[in-house]
């Protein structure tokens, strides 16, 4: 069974760093009734009025200040242990303003975190409640029996030298405002405690390959470069690269050799350290924090001495307390960019370290992917693509006319000869009659003119009839070209004008566009950067919005210097041909879009994928 004494020391401390506490209880939370585990002062505590605090800070497991009077404040606060509620501190403190209780709190945290640790040193039965220690309802009623109810009992399994020797160091740790001192502080009080000739510590940086020398006991300013300094770094290495502790001591003739694990350890540098500085032993204990190795203590003794059993064991407790501060004193020096790194570091190596099977899978897709970079495969240029045919007439209207019936609307197959529209005629057939009556005059009185041998009246009236007559024979054509015939066979391509019927239309407007249904040609375009791998002649494939289950085989005909901005980009067109039967011709439309490749060779998966990224970096540098 374990002493309150460890509690009372912390206790004790914890009032002394804050400095306006004048009364404290330590109470432990359990099932049945809270247990009194220290109180300071031990004479003249209040306790009936710290207990005022306790029962609101467990019901609601949060913080509890209550004004006592001027300037005088009692707090309750909350401790949670391993993400549980373990109990309450209460304490009475003199406070000049309320706006100084945040930095009250801020220096009861790492009283907590070491509170922490020294639940987890006394063992599971402390922690479970089994100290014989004072039930909180029993305060209520009494005051004499609760100060009665906490002896002072002796320590049994942990000695109380060395335990009160720990809280001296972790506070003292605490105190310090640096990384600096904190290292410097440890040092000097192991090397005070253990009568040791000297202490170093060496701390790996942020990504754990470079170790520093950075604290030496009672040496304020040192040269890094001294031999006695390089031969303890490397001591400190040769610890970090095995990964435990390192004892080397002067071998005794009448001892045995040794056989165990510790022989098979590399001794070269602590050996060597030994020797040189004519030391008894030197010890290498390595600090961690979790898994992590994070710095070494390499203690150096020169007397014909070694490192009892409680020494040894004082030293582990302190390294691992001062281990948890080192690493919180290099989270606070260290920037953001820095932090950010090492937690980045941290989570690839829980997701990536050589013990993850995420990291090995990892690993092996890296190396399929890096092969696979270089295997050859043939490679498509692939564009946008427009179907269009190789012949288009245009039929226009021959003259200033009205629409009159329409026989073709787009998309229709047309007929050589095939009447399309009709142009109204009716003012030209009218025109017609009149001149045809005009010319029946003018035959009439050049016979008039002949039978009374008037030669004069007979040439104005032939010369009038042949004007007549011309007249009608543009009037005959013109009443022809009314009619507008599709001149070859094809495809209706042009916008629907059947719903203009009656609308004016002038010489020269297209009114009908007929494509031929059979020559096709397929129009690609081509960014820029990929203009010169295409070659005329190379084969392709071509593939059609409206019909994505077909596929046709192309040839590159032409590569055109005609360009075209799309989405602030330049193209070139390339004109494809269609080699293969077009027994699917009734399928294909002029104007349908789609997609085409174009087999420009063989070339590496790596630069297929990589060469667009590649081209734009060589410009952009440029």
């Amino acid at each position: 069974m374990q002493s309150l004494k460890a509690f009372k020391i912390w206790l004790s401390m914890q009032c002394q760093i804050l400095g306006n506490v004048s009364a404290a209880i330590l109470v432990k939370s359990a099932a049945d009734n809270p247990l009194i585990l220290a109180k300071w002062p031990n004479t003249d505590v209040d306790t009936v009025l710290l207990f005022d605090a306790i029962n609101p800070v467990m019901e609601k497991k949060r913080l509890h200040l209550q004004v006592l009077g001027t300037n005088d404040y009692l707090l309750g606060q909350p401790l949670i242990i391993d993400e549980q509620f373990w109990g309450v501190l209460v304490l009475r403190v003199s406070l000049l303003d309320k706006k100084a209780l945040p930095g009250l709190l801020h220096l009861l945290k790492p009283g907590q975190f070491w509170l922490q640790f020294m639940v987890q040193s006394l063992g599971s039965e402390l922690a479970a409640g089994r100290e014989p220690a004072v039930s909180a309802t029993d305060v209520v009623s009494t005051v004499q029996p609760v100060r009665a109810a906490t002896p002072d009992l002796p320590l049994v399994s942990l000695k109380e030298s060395i335990n009160g020797s720990l809280l001296q160091l972790t506070a003292s740790l605490l105190k310090e405002n640096s990384l600096q001192e904190t290292t410097i502080t440890l040092v000097n009080l192991l090397a005070g405690l253990l009568q040791a000739t000297r202490v170093s510590i060496g701390l790996l940086d942020s990504s754990g390959k470079r170790l520093q020398l950075d604290a030496v006991s009672f040496s304020a300013n040192f040269d890094k470069r001294t031999q006695a300094m390089q031969l303890i770094t490397e001591a400190m290495a040769e610890a970090v690269e095995q990964g435990v502790r390192i004892d080397c001591v002067v071998p005794n003739p009448d001892q045995v050799e040794s056989t165990d694990a510790s022989a098979l350890l590399i001794k070269q540098a602590h050996q060597q350290l030994l020797h040189t500085q004519q030391l008894h032993a030197v010890n290498s204990f390595l600090l961690r924090k979790g898994e992590k190795i994070i710095g070494v203590l390499t203690i150096e003794l020169d007397r014909r001495t070694t490192l009892d059993s409680d020494q040894e064991w004082l030293v582990q407790q302190a390294t691992h307390y001062a281990a948890a501060i080192i690493q919180l004193r290099q989270q606070a020096v260290a920037g953001l960019w820095q932090g950010l790194r090492q937690r980045i570091a941290t989570r690839l190596q829980h997701w990536l370290g050589e013990e993850s099977w995420r990291g090995k899978l990892i690993a092996i897709g890296a190396m399929v992917l890096l092969v696979a970079l270089f295997v050859p495969v043939n490679y498509q240029l692939s564009a946008d693509a427009s179907l269009q045919t190789t012949e288009k007439y245009l039929l226009v209207s021959p003259q200033d006319a009205y629409l009159g019936t329409i026989s073709a609307r787009p998309g229709d197959q047309v007929k050589k000869g095939t009447v399309l529209a009709q142009l109204n005629d009716e003012d030209l057939r009218l025109e017609r009659r009149k001149v045809a009556s005009q010319a029946q005059q003018y035959r009439q009185a050049y016979d008039s003119a002949l039978a009374n041998s008037n030669r004069v009246e007979a040439a104005i009236a032939n010369a009038q009839l042949d004007q007549a007559s011309i007249q009608l024979q543009l009037l005959d054509q013109q009443l022809t070209r009314t009619q507008l015939l599709a001149p070859s066979d094809g495809i209706v391509v042009s916008d629907d004008i059947s719903q203009t019927r009656g609308a004016p239309v002038k010489q020269g407007d297209v009114l009908f566009e007929i494509a031929a249904s059979r020559n096709y040609l397929v129009q690609l375009f081509v960014d820029e950067r990929d203009i010169a791998l295409v070659k005329p002649g190379l084969e392709g494939e071509l593939k059609l919005n409206s019909l994505p289950t077909e596929t046709f085989n192309t040839r590159v005909k032409l590569i055109t210097p005609i360009s075209e901005v799309r989405e602030g980009r330049n193209y070139f067109r390339v004109e494809l041909e269609l080699v293969e039967n077009l027994q699917r011709a009734e399928l294909l439309r002029p104007g349908m879009t789609g997609t085409g490749k174009v087999n420009v060779g063989s070339r590496a998966l790596g630069w297929i994928w990589f060469h667009d990224l590649w081209h734009w970096l060589r410009l952009s540098i440029w």
